[in-house]
């Protein structure tokens, strides 16, 4: 009654170590993904990158703008008459002019460099959500693996602890001559084997934290089971492609760069064609020779064409370029839906499959317990051996790590296919942080003239 007794606390204890029993923790998943979100390097130089891209369509709009430029200059020197005719003296100048000039038609290569440096913006944006998907996937994942290894780290050091105590039954057994040495050295070889298990499952154990510490920034605390992701799936595979197709950032970001290379044939196109500008200056000039004084001052403006007639075929390379450019784009965003399908159909088959087999699992861990009862009953009315248990104990053990491992798995396919549909953003996840707003920052950058913040 007493083994039986202490085999019950230990699954007890088993089962309060496995990944999906609900209970009380600090470290909630969105709380960890909400300070990756914060706090994560990689991120924040993608938000950089993004604002540093924005610039792009700034210097386009430069084609519309007048362009503003001063000068000055100062002479003083001696004339000295070797020979001939001449007056020696020394003389002085001072001159300032201030020129402009602002394009009136360049061939519409402004108009359509800023709309295709505007559709650039926009994928570096998408590109953005597809880094921060990615990270916080990564990082998610990070803290599934640590929620998982703890739990086999748990399970270890429980059947460890029910080997040992196997063992001194055994022992104790072979001191009254009830088993032979060959039932000791079975019990010895099983908790030597589960000793060196539990010790490479905390290896284990330690390189997932570290990879936690990488995304999140800190040593993880109390974590969870997130229960809460099951919500956000979708109901069929067809639902899930459906939304993938319309929002998936790696297509949006293909179909944007597609529509910028077309803006940018246009906008080569337009070196061919006439430029048009308005120009002007005024100056003014002041000089002094053998003490004679001239002031000059002239102000002008005129328009100013200018047809391009040949430039050694640079430019109608650059044509030819920018539309073979193009063709690439249209072929890059075939291949990103094609991409997304089938990253849709994995997760989904995936998450499917480990849903099942977590039922499976579970039927198998009953079985397995009430076996583990049964032979230890009839070891004990000598109709089975204690290798029978051992093996019993091992083929438990073995249920639920993989009942473990399948759990993780699941969220892992799970969130796979929130990234593939898009949904895998601090926005979607409704994480309690500010959002990031790319395009705020960009509306404040694409009209300044001259700030230098």
């Amino acid at each position: 009654m007493e083994k039986r007794n202490f085999l019950g606390k230990l699954l007890l204890g088993i089962s309060f170590a496995c990944f999906g029993v609900e209970k009380a923790y600090s470290g909630d998943i969105f709380e960890a993904l909400a300070k990756t979100y914060n706090s994560n390097p990689a991120l924040q130089a993608e938000r950089a990158s993004v604002r540093a891209v924005d610039e792009n369509v700034a210097m386009a709009k430069t084609g519309y703008r007048p362009n503003i430029s001063a000068k000055g200059g100062y002479r003083d020197g001696e004339n000295k008459v070797k020979k001939g005719v001449g007056n020696d003296g020394s003389y002085d100048s001072l001159s300032g002019s201030l020129n402009a000039s602002q394009p009136l038609f360049n061939g519409y290569s402004t108009v359509n460099s800023v709309k295709a440096a505007d559709r650039t913006v926009k994928a570096a944006q998408n590109n953005l959500a597809n880094v921060e998907q990615n990270i916080l996937t990564a990082a998610s994942t990070a803290y599934l693996d640590v929620l998982q290894n703890r739990a086999i780290v748990a399970l270890q050091k429980n059947n460890e602890e029910l080997l040992k105590k196997k063992l001194d039954e055994t022992l104790e057994r072979f001191k009254v001559g009830e088993v032979t040495r060959t039932d000791v050295s079975q019990a010895k070889a099983r908790y030597s084997q589960a000793i060196s298990d539990r010790i490479a499952s905390e290896g284990v154990l330690q390189s997932s934290v570290a990879n936690y510490v990488e995304y999140i920034g800190e040593e993880p605390d109390d974590l969870s089971e997130p229960v809460k992701m099951k919500t956000m799936l979708p109901d069929s595979y067809d639902t899930a492609l459906d939304i993938a197709m319309k929002n998936n950032y790696t297509i949006r970001q293909a179909q944007n760069l597609y529509a910028a290379k077309g803006y940018a044939v246009y906008s080569n196109i337009g070196e061919l064609l006439p430029s048009l500008s308005l120009d002007g200056s005024v100056g003014r000039s002041k000089s002094e020779q053998n003490h004679n004084n001239s002031t000059v001052e002239n102000a002008e403006w005129g328009v100013n064409l200018s047809v391009p007639l040949y430039a050694g075929g640079a430019t109608n390379a650059k044509i030819r370029q920018s539309k073979y450019q193009k063709w690439q784009a249209q072929e890059e965003v075939l291949s990103a839906k094609r991409a997304v399908r089938a990253a849709v159909k994995s997760a989904w088959e995936n998450m499917k499959a480990n849903e099942s087999q977590l039922k499976s699992i579970a039927d198998q861990i009953d079985a397995s317990r009430i076996a583990l009862d049964g032979v230890q009953k009839e070891e004990a009315l000598g109709n089975r051996t204690i290798l029978d248990v051992l093996d019993a104990y091992q083929e438990l053990l073995n249920s639920e790590v993989n009942d473990v491992k399948a759990r993780r798995s699941y969220y892992v396919s799970a969130m796979n296919l929130l990234a593939s549909m898009g949904r895998m953003t601090a926005k979607s996840l409704g994480l309690n942080v500010e959002i990031y707003d790319a395009n705020k920052y960009y509306q404040e950058t694409k009209d300044k003239w001259i700030s230098l913040d």
